[in-house]
Formats: structure tokens, C-alpha cells, sequence
């Protein structure tokens, strides 16, 4: 007879938390192999959102193939329909009657057991290992409620997640270390988890020059940073990246293109020009810019694009996302430190009002004292902020 473990999961992707997990049981138990078991069709989860169930077995097999005592079941995703643990165990229990099966969660999925079909059966076939994080009290509350039934196990605590890892993935960061070498080529192979971000990078850093595009990942940087500052949930905060990103999308486009051709674009797209762009029309960049992140990008969010497009002069009652991006505009590291930007960067996140005022004040009276023309809109801004500051 040999003890035999089962690790299902998503795995969307596997990664070396799942690995030490497994490890880590293997050893306290004494089981003799591992079975790893992506799911086909979760009943908890949406399948739209998942990654196919080809790609999370091949990386399976990529994760495990050096283990001997490591193996891959294709049982659940062979299955048709919505996949459920009491089918898989009652299954392996057939192919396997002299075994001792062990099945192996998280310690997060105890709290959904009441929810699992058939729980109570699946007690009756084999025993369900809960892992958890050194020094938590899940244990206890497991026996209490089940018995020997759930075995909770402490396992080292490694704090690697595969949402975490498409999050890294999705921004176009790399998630190398957190899982196999091997998985983490096969996702770049097949292109998996990619988001926005990650898409957009290649094309706009071969559209502008080195220096703006290394300006426009510190203001990404800046912007991530105050949002997270002013708790802005994941939704605005991908808005932030994108606008903060694309914010300078057309900025060579505006100095190297005649006037009229750039005139002739925004008026194609619904974007009105005034005269004022004529003798400067690297400063429309921003209106231009919004209409880029539409066409040449493939962002059709008008909070996106109504941070890229008031970013230069800002405009009244801006969102929060447009204060944010404007500022980070401003303030990001790469510009050159001086009295008023260190300034601003202590406003920032102190208040965000208070530091768009000042900027506002400031370039405003800095073009004046240069001799540079003053856009209608900067002066619109300042006053409805100095109108309105302290009201809300």
C-alpha cells in the first residue's frame, strides 16, 4: 500500500510556493508520490478568467518533471463539464483500492469545505490535508469541527501567489524566481497573462526617444505610488498605469509633425485644436495623445484618456486619476530636483489639491517670467482649484 498524495489546484499558473508545499507535505507524512491535479473546469472559479486547462498541465509537467515522486494527472481536465474533488477521489479510488489517498488544499480554501459537493464523502474516501502558516489556529478549528478527517499541517511560509504572478506578468514585469525557470519560459513562449501594460510597452518605447520613455516609466512609477497612497482599488489603479504609461504617447509625434498634420488627426477623431497649438504644437501632445491611446494602442477608456489628454494644463473639476497622473507628471524622479519639485513631492501626499495648486501656480508663473505663451485651460484650472479647495 502506499500513501499517495493529491495536489489539485488551478495552477494558473504553478508556482514554487505550490512546489515547497508540496514538498514539505511529502516529508511530514511520509507519502510516498505526489499527484498533481490541474483542474478542468472549476466549480469556484470563472473559466473565462483561467488560463486553457493545455497550458496549466504542460506547465505542470515543466514543474515537476525533475521529482520522481512528483507526477501529473490529466483526470480532471479529461472530464467533461464543471469538475468536482468527490468525482476525482472517487475515480483514483477505484484505480487505486489499496492506496491511502491524502488530499492537499491551502489552509484558504477551509473556509469554502461547506461548499465542496458531497464534503462528507469525500471525508469517507481519504483524508484531507489543510496546510497552513506556521504559528495559525486553523489547525485547531479543523479538529474541532472535523476531526482526524482533515489533517492540518504547518508548512513553511512562502508568500508567492498566482494572482500575484499574473498581476507582475499582466504590467509587463518579470515573475522569474517565483516559479520554474522552465514555466516561466513556457508563459513567454505562449504569450500567457499578458496585460495591457505588457502589450503596450515594445510599441511605444519604439515610438519615442530613450529619454521620454524612461520619463514615462518613472511617472508610472509616481503614479502607482500615490494611488496606492490615496487607496485607489485595483480597478483605478490599472487606469493609472495605463494613462500614466501612455501619457506622452504622441510627444515626438507633436515635434517632428507640421501643425496642420496634427490638426488634421485630432479633427478625424472628434479633438478640436485651437489656434494657440499653431506656433507650439509639441504642447498638444496630451489631446493628441488620448486620441493615439484609442487608435495606435487600443484603449478605449475615457478615464485613460481624459487623464492623457489634461495632463499638460489640467482642466476643472479633474478626477482623481487626472490629478494623480498630472502630478506624478511633475514630481517623478528622473526630473531635475529643485526648491519648487521637492516642494510639490511633500504636497503630493499630503493633499492632492493643494499640490495642483501650487504646480499650477508655479508653471504658470514660470512660463510668464520665460516669455512663453499660457494656455486658457492652466489659468480655468487654478482658478476652479483655489475657487473649490477646502469645500470638499
Amino acid at each position: 500500500m502506499k500513501k499517495v498524495g493529491i495536489m489539485g489546484g488551478t495552477f494558473d499558473p504553478i508556482h514554487n510556493g505550490h512546489l515547497i508545499a508540496a514538498q514539505d507535505v511529502m516529508g511530514q507524512l511520509g507519502l510516498d508520490e505526489i499527484i498533481f491535479m490541474p483542474a478542468g473546469t472549476p466549480p469556484l472559479k470563472s473559466a473565462e478568467k483561467t488560463a486553457a486547462a493545455r497550458h496549466r498541465h504542460v506547465m505542470c509537467i515543466l514543474a515537476t518533471w525533475d521529482n520522481p515522486k512528483f507526477s501529473v494527472s490529466t483526470l480532471e481536465i479529461d472530464r467533461e463539464g464543471t469538475s468536482y474533488t468527490v468525482d476525482t477521489i472517487s475515480q483514483l479510488k477505484a484505480q487505486r483500492p489499496h492506496d491511502e489517498l491524502f488530499f492537499i488544499v491551502g489552509a484558504d480554501v477551509t473556509g469554502t469545505f461547506h461548499k465542496w459537493r458531497k464534503f462528507d464523502e469525500i471525508l469517507r474516501m481519504c483524508k484531507v490535508v489543510a496546510t497552513t502558516r506556521p504559528g495559525s489556529d486553523i489547525g485547531k478549528n479543523l479538529a474541532e469541527k472535523y476531526g482526524q478527517a482533515v489533517v492540518a499541517l504547518s508548512i513553511s511560509d512562502i508568500d508567492i501567489s498566482s494572482t500575484r504572478i499574473r498581476t507582475l506578468l499582466a504590467s509587463g514585469h518579470s515573475a522569474r524566481y517565483l516559479l520554474p525557470q522552465a514555466v516561466h519560459n513556457y508563459i513567454r513562449k505562449e504569450g500567457l497573462y499578458i496585460g495591457p501594460l505588457a502589450r503596450i510597452k515594445p510599441t511605444l518605447q519604439a515610438n519615442l526617444s530613450a529619454e521620454r520613455f524612461a520619463h514615462s516609466l518613472a511617472v508610472l512609477d509616481e503614479a502607482e505610488s500615490l494611488g496606492r497612497h490615496y487607496h485607489q482599488d485595483e480597478a483605478a489603479m490599472e487606469k493609472l498605469r495605463l494613462a500614466a504609461l501612455l501619457h506622452d504617447c504622441a510627444k515626438n509625434l507633436c515635434e517632428e509633425r507640421p501643425f496642420t498634420e496634427i490638426n488634421a488627426l485630432c479633427e478625424k477623431h472628434g479633438v478640436a485644436l485651437d489656434s494657440f497649438f499653431e506656433k507650439s504644437p509639441g504642447l498638444a501632445h496630451g489631446f493628441i495623445g488620448a486620441v493615439l491611446a484609442e487608435v495606435k494602442y487600443g484603449i478605449n477608456d475615457a478615464d485613460v484618456q481624459s487623464a492623457i489628454a489634461c495632463h499638460t494644463f489640467g482642466k476643472p473639476k479633474m478626477t482623481t486619476i487626472d490629478k494623480i497622473i498630472y502630478i506624478a507628471d511633475f514630481i517623478e524622479a528622473t526630473r531635475p530636483v529643485d526648491e519648487a519639485r521637492s516642494h510639490a513631492r511633500k504636497l503630493a501626499y499630503e493633499e492632492l489639491d493643494a499640490a495642483m495648486i501650487f504646480i499650477l501656480q508655479n508653471t504658470i508663473e514660470r512660463s510668464a517670467a520665460n516669455g512663453k505663451p499660457i494656455y486658457e485651460d492652466s489659468r480655468l484650472t487654478l482658478k476652479y482649484l483655489e475657487d473649490n479647495y477646502g469645500k470638499n
